[in-house]
Parts: C-alpha cells; structure tokens; sequence
C-alpha cells in the first residue's frame, strides 16, 4: 500500500485562489487479530507493520508470533483474553477506540448540516491566537495545542496536551453544553490525522484549521461529513483538502 496519496485541493495565497494538486500521507486501519479474532485497531502509514507491532506488544508486556494476513491485518498467537482491558489504542493511535470497527465509528458520526462559512483573513490569524495561548508549549516546546475559536476570529477556549488528540478531548470536554459548535472552528497545532476529524464531526463543528498537514483518511472523513478541513494555515496562505464553499 502506497503511504503517499495525490488529492486535489485549492490554493489560497492573499486574494489569489487555483486549483492545484497536493501530496497527503496515507492514513489506514491495520487490524490487530488474536488467532483470528480482532482486538485492536491502529491507524498508520502502511509500511513496516510487523515491526510495528512488535514495538507495541512489548510496550505491553506481551510476546507472540505475528503474522502479515494481508495489508490491512496482522494475526497474531495470543489467546483474545490476553487484550481484555489493554488500552492498546490509546497508545498506538491517538485514542481511536480499538475495540470497535472503524465502520462503526463512521456509522455514529453525524454529517454537519450548519450553512457556516469563514473568511480566508480569519484563518489566517487563528494559529498565532492560539500559539499565543499555550504557556507549557512556550516554556517547553513539547506540547500540541487545539482551540476552539469564532468564526469572526475570537478564541474562545483552548487546551494542551503532550498527546493531540488530548488536547482536543480536553477543548471539546470543555465545550459540552457551553457553546454551539455549528459557529466555531477547531484550530490544531499540529498534524490533521483522521481521529481529530472524527472528534470535530462527533461535536459538531463545520470547519478544522490546521498549522500542518492532512492525512488522506482525514480529508476524505471531512469531505463525506460535510466539514471544510483546512492545511498549511502559514501568513495568508493555506490548502483547502475538503469543502472549500466554507473559506470566503
């Protein structure tokens, strides 16, 4: 399997905007089976997958024969009951439930129906705002951050975490019932993988603003729910990877 994927985007550079094509790294599911029963769900890049695996059944104290059955699946000689209460995706992939099937976590997602739209100057100010709002990232330069801000540019609320998809956890946890999401952008300090789509399309929010890339698996959520997934947030330039209607 490829680990590199060409999807087409828009190219916003000041007033100037053409379509281009761009390069996103590959993002899938490997599942994990135990004697041919799944355990786990990891998503990654394709490509060194036993390896992979071996690294994190040591994390976890386990040792077994693994086996490639195909692109997608490792089968591995451990009795199922060897995984009960591991929480092997939190580790592995960013907190991505591995206990159930990716379908189902597509099934209990909810296409965001909000008319909402944001301005290309808007987006282009939201990193520095939320940079600016992360302390421990100041003083320590390891920290992901993600924020929940207006659509007239305002930050309403934001988090950080060494994992970044806590950081999203902890924005949204603090968002529940206090705002509407239809009328907000989730911004990210970093990387745009599939599980922080998946968080902003469970809560509602139409658009996702990132200072780094997509992955395909996140761009093509994105475009299937509805949300403007947006890249490369640099000065006044960015990469528009799903519903580019929502960028004025």
């Amino acid at each position: 399997m490829s680990q590199i994927r060409e999807v087409s985007i828009e190219r916003l550079d000041g007033d100037g905007r053409r379509g281009e094509r761009d390069s996103v790294v590959v993002e899938a599911p490997l599942q994990l089976r135990a004697r041919g029963a799944p355990v786990a769900t990891i998503m990654r890049t394709p490509g060194h997958d036993l390896e992979l695996v071996r690294g994190l059944l040591h994390a976890e104290s386990l040792v077994a024969a693994a086996t490639q059955v195909d692109e997608d699946a490792i089968d591995l000689d451990l009795d199922p009951a060897a995984f009960a209460g591991r929480g092997l995706l939190s580790s592995a992939a960013c907190g991505v439930c591995g206990r159930v099937a990716i379908a189902d976590l597509e099934l209990r997602a909810r296409e965001v129906t909000a008319d909402t739209t944001i301005a290309h100057g808007v987006i282009a100010a939201l990193p520095e705002l939320l940079r600016a709002s992360q302390s421990v990232f100041a003083a320590t330069g390891g920290l992901h951050g993600a924020a929940l801000c207006t659509t007239g540019g305002a930050l309403i609320a934001a988090r950080e975490d060494v994992g970044r998809h806590n950081a999203v956890d902890k924005v949204i946890g603090w968002a529940l019932d206090r705002l509407d999401p239809a009328a907000h952008v989730l911004v990210l300090s970093g990387r745009a993988g599939y599980e922080l789509v998946q968080k902003a399309i469970m809560f509602g929010v139409p658009i996702v603003a990132s200072v780094s890339a997509p992955s395909s698996l996140a761009s093509e959520l994105a475009e299937r729910f509805n949300v403007a997934l947006v890249g490369f947030v640099r000065s006044q330039r960015c990469n528009v990877y799903a519903h580019g209607w929502r960028v004025r």
